[in-house]
């Protein structure tokens, strides 16, 4: 199978995979809420909140991982692969066990309450199993067993449906908490059996520095980034007040959609791009694999914000009418995000040649930048809607610095200026089109005006549709695979039969 074929079908078996883990996630949220009551969601916010800062134990290490064994791998170097694989576990299960005592004792310091007490402690084996869990992880992705990955993706929000909230009913937030560990536990059981990894204690503080001098850049640049895209929500709460972030989270409902194709899309290709990388570690050799799917985003991206937008209209304004006022926000932040979802591959390229340390002081740059936008917009008396301006700016201003800082490293300046027009030209193109057909297409019954509205919509974007299938034959290869796939099972059916 050509590897075109094996990016796609992979990213439809993962991305399916994660939507449903989505839709456990979100019935698992409902019924826990239900279940723990007001007091004990909070506590176990708070609880993750323990847990979170616990995972930051590991420096990025994972991350060094997942790019230097594809590297390996590629260049042939399969000892090399599986050493860099058990110094890895070997630094995890000192720090980790390290972190988890720590954990503990400031369990006694934390909390006066003997239910977060309990509770701390709890998390401190939870760190540790997670750690152990996200390494695993890590390693599929790594190795590009995709199937499995996304079979153990799937079994593990099982696993906390089935632990976890059984857990909540009989002991409460302890009893969730004990679930979760429980849950994460079988599953890194199970992914480690189904994925044939096998580790050895293996202490090379060489190697292990090596890798965390790569992992710690990405690491921090992460922490930088999470900052970025979360600090519109920390000015609006501290600012404006609960009531209007309430109301923002429309558009992070939306946006949060947008987003998620994209980087599953990513999370395949990633360890494709990496083998390729390490056969000659000529960046040229990975051009195309960066600026195809960048050429596929820009296109197909605005058509996904359009059936977003109009969807989400829908159903606000028949299942969640009290946040209409949050609409005109969505859009706004939608549009915005529409460059942070194009910029998807700039980072994995900086990433793979070695430049992660330029991330760190651009990205605190533009998490600066932001604050400024956000802060002026507030004090012009614009509200929510001049944090979703301000946001959207900074999102544009970071897709133009970092997406020229890493295209810089495969494209000429001539190049990089029209690959930049081009984007923005199709993105007015959609952008106008969304707002006429917003703006005119209204009825009275709303289920009606929605389906008109992504209709026209979509009748409208049909051109761009035929122009990406002739230039990259997207949508063949994406029918070939499923075909392929449609077959291969009912000859399976058949044998089974027989």
């Amino acid at each position: 199978m050509k590897q075109k074929h094996i990016i796609i079908k992979d990213t439809l078996l993962y991305s399916g995979a994660n939507y449903i883990v989505i839709i456990i996630g979100f019935v698992v949220s409902i019924f826990s809420k239900r279940v723990l009551g007001v007091s004990g969601a909070g506590c176990w916010a708070l609880l993750s909140v323990v847990l979170l800062y616990g995972m930051y134990i590991n420096m990025g290490i994972n991350n060094a991982l997942y790019r230097e064994m594809p590297q390996c791998i590629g260049a042939k170097e399969v000892a090399k692969a599986g050493k860099i694989q058990n110094v890895t576990f070997s630094y995890l299960i000192v720090i980790s066990l390290v972190g988890s005592v720590v954990i503990w004792i400031l369990s006694f310091y934390l909390f006066t309450d003997p239910l977060l007490k309990t509770g701390v402690k709890i998390v401190a084996v939870l760190v540790f199993v997670t750690q152990m869990y996200n390494l695993v992880l890590a390693i599929l992705r790594a190795r590009k067993q995709i199937s499995i990955l996304s079979k153990v993706v799937v079994f593990n929000s099982l696993f906390v449906a089935v632990f976890a909230l059984p857990g909540a009913y009989l002991f409460n937030v302890n009893g969730f908490a004990a679930g979760m560990v429980v849950s994460t536990a079988l599953s890194f059981y199970f992914s480690k059996r189904w994925g044939n990894i096998r580790f050895s204690l293996e202490f090379d503080l060489v190697q292990i520095w090596h890798l965390l001098k790569i992992g710690l850049a990405m690491f921090l640049s992460g922490i930088l980034y999470r900052t970025f895209m979360n600090i519109d929500k920390i000015m609006i709460g501290k600012m404006l007040g609960l009531e209007q972030l309430g109301l923002y989270t429309i558009g992070i409902m939306a946006v949060s959609q947008i987003g998620s194709l994209p980087r599953f899309f990513s999370i395949v290709i990633f360890p494709h791009i990496q083998e390729k990388y390490g056969v000659t570690k000529d960046v040229m050799e990975i051009k195309s694999m960066i600026l195809k799917p960048t050429y596929l985003i820009s296109r197909l991206g605005p058509i996904l914000l359009g059936v977003i937008i109009f969807l989400v209209q829908l159903v606000v304004l028949s299942v969640l009418p009290q946040f209409k006022d949050g609409l005109d926000v969505m859009k706004i932040l939608v549009f915005g995000y529409f460059f942070i979802v194009v910029n998807e591959m700039s980072s994995t390229l900086l990433f793979t040649i070695n430049k992660q340390k330029l991330l760190i002081p651009l990205y605190g740059i533009m998490v600066a930048v932001s604050i400024g936008m956000n802060y002026l917009f507030i004090t012009f008396g614009w509200g929510i809607t001049g944090v979703a301006l301000g946001t959207s700016i900074s999102y544009l201003l970071f897709f133009l610095v970092v997406f020229t800082l890493a295209s810089n490293h495969i494209m000429a300046w001539r190049s990089i200026v029209r690959f930049h027009f081009e984007i923005m030209i199709f993105y007015i193109y959609f952008l106008m089109n969304i707002l006429w057909i917003d703006a005119i297409v209204n009825f009275s019954n709303i289920f009606t005006t929605a389906f008109l509205k992504i209709t026209c919509f979509l009748l409208i974007s049909i051109p761009v549709l035929i122009g990406v299938q002739r230039r990259e034959k997207i949508f063949s290869l994406v029918f070939e695979t499923v075909k392929s796939k449609i077959i291969s099972l009912r000859a399976s059916g058949g044998v089974v039969l027989k």
